[in-house]
């Protein structure tokens, strides 16, 4: 069997399920009927004029032999004048190499006729009587087209020969329409050879020029197997037009660009919810070791002593306290991180801070205390929780920098008030710097937890002035002290 035809078919199938092919015979088949359209136009419209030209050939012609001819018969009488113009005389004037005349008279019958004389017959072709009795009553139209006993086919036409107003009959010349058709036969075949070579050559260029138009878009669809794949980096070349496929590659790169960037994002977030996984299991685990240990000692003695017991289970609450810190220190950092709003109320923050400080006792610690806090400031805040940022600030500030001067202060700034903690401790090394607000990052200084915490202070600080649409920085220069301030906006007037 033959699969041939089949094949072929479906090649063609394949090829027309293609945008470019699709928009190629589109294009082909709308240029061809414009084409045919403009050529049957202008073809209609060249035989008009032809006729037209000839037709008023024939009509100067008649005026110039009618008026020769009267000059030659001016001495004639009146009514001999009429009978000669509706003679074989007057036709036979009027006729020529390839013209050919008749007279009719005002009934619409024939009384003379003159063939061309280069006519093979003797037959002048005519119109119906109705037509002549129409022309001699409303006037003759440009020119008739009419066919005489040999099928050939004639030009015609009519002039009404008037004596004065009085129509006397009609003058008919006609030509035959052979070289005005062999005129026409040649622009019908100039016309379609035209044609046909305009459609060869956009047959050829059009798959080319749309090829090139839809690049763009075939390098979107590239792009976007290449980011199906995985591989969001990928970007469309933009065309430097502002027509809609660059409007389109440009909006594809914003997508992919979105695309990207959201992957980024959701990575950075894996990576940073690892991070905390493991940390927190590795702060959880220890004092989970510690009790675990405590309970395997006093569980292979026999008989443990009071002391013992008693310095075992004081370690274990220890331990126990330290894990319930811990979790209520997640609980918390988890609760501003998810997007919970803050119980806002108006604060005067001298009035808050100086109450705060007071409550933490830092004197009774053995801490040199400053304040430098100004007045009428205020804020729209969750008093409890602005309350954990300056008790986590002087808490990190005892951990790190025992000992050291803490100065306190309340300002404002460009429409935003701050709470500042500066001490004179050793301040925060150059590597440590950028990571302090970051959750379970303990400096070099800090890495022995016998100090207790469990590096989630910081991080606690900033979720919380973050969450009431702030921002909270560190300075420091090794040996010079450190500086943390909380930046709040000011409460809107009322």
């Amino acid at each position: 069997m033959n699969h041939t035809p089949r094949l072929i078919a479906r090649l063609i199938m394949a090829r027309f399920r293609s945008l470019r092919w699709r928009l190629t015979a589109f294009y082909l088949g709308l240029l061809a009927v414009l084409l045919l359209v403009g050529g049957v136009a202008q073809y209609f419209a060249a035989r008009e004029v032809l006729f037209r030209t000839n037709a008023q050939v024939l009509t100067s012609e008649y005026a110039a032999v009618l008026t020769a001819f009267r000059k030659q018969n001016v001495n004639r009488p009146a009514t001999a004048l009429r009978a000669l113009i509706l003679s074989n005389q007057f036709s036979s004037e009027l006729a020529s190499r390839h013209t050919s005349a008749a007279i009719f008279d005002v009934n619409g019958g024939r009384v003379a006729q003159a063939p061309a004389t280069l006519s093979a017959t003797e037959d002048v072709p005519t119109l119906t009587t109705q037509q002549y009795l129409d022309a001699i009553s409303g006037g003759p139209k440009s020119y008739y087209i009419a066919t005489s006993g040999d099928g050939s086919t004639h030009l015609l036409v009519l002039n009404v020969i008037r004596n004065g107003t009085k129509a006397l009959g009609l003058a008919q010349l006609s030509i035959p329409t052979d070289e005005i058709d062999q005129t026409l036969r040649a622009d019908r075949q100039l016309a379609i050879i035209g044609s046909l070579l305009v459609l060869l050559v956009a047959l050829l260029l059009s798959p080319l020029i749309v090829g090139r138009a839809l690049r763009p878009l075939e390098q979107v669809s590239a792009t976007a197997g290449a980011l199906a794949a995985g591989d969001y980096k990928q970007r469309v070349a933009v065309p430097h037009t502002s027509d809609e496929i660059g409007k389109l590659a440009l909006a594809f790169n914003q997508m992919a660009a979105g695309i990207d960037q959201a992957f980024e994002l959701r990575r950075q977030s894996e990576e940073e919810m690892r991070h905390f996984v493991s940390d927190a299991s590795h702060e959880l685990r220890t004092p989970l070791t510690s009790i675990a240990g405590y309970i395997d000692v006093l569980g292979r003695r026999e008989t443990v002593d009071p002391p013992t017991l008693q310095a075992s289970l004081s370690a274990m609450q220890q331990e126990s306290s330290r894990m319930t810190r811990l979790v209520n220190d997640l609980l918390t950092l988890t609760r501003f991180e998810s997007g919970t709003t803050p119980q806002r109320q108006r604060l005067q923050l001298d009035t808050f801070l100086n109450q705060a400080l007071d409550e933490l006792s830092l004197r009774a610690r053995g801490v040199t205390e400053f304040r430098e806090i100004q007045s009428g400031i205020t804020v729209d805040a969750d008093p409890e929780a602005l309350r954990r940022v300056v008790n986590n600030l002087a808490q990190n500030a005892l951990k790190y920098a025992a000992g050291a001067e803490q100065r306190w202060s309340v300002f404002s700034v460009n429409g935003r008030a701050a709470i500042r903690l500066e001490d004179t401790g050793p301040g925060i090394s150059r590597q440590d710097l950028p990571h302090v607000f970051e959750r379970f990052y303990r400096g070099d200084t800090a890495r022995d937890r016998s100090a207790g915490g469990s590096g989630l202070g910081l991080a606690i600080a900033k979720s919380i002035v973050e969450a009431h649409n702030g921002s909270i920085e560190a300075q420091s220069e090794p040996g010079k002290g450190a500086t943390i301030t909380a930046w709040l906006p000011l409460a809107t007037k009322s």
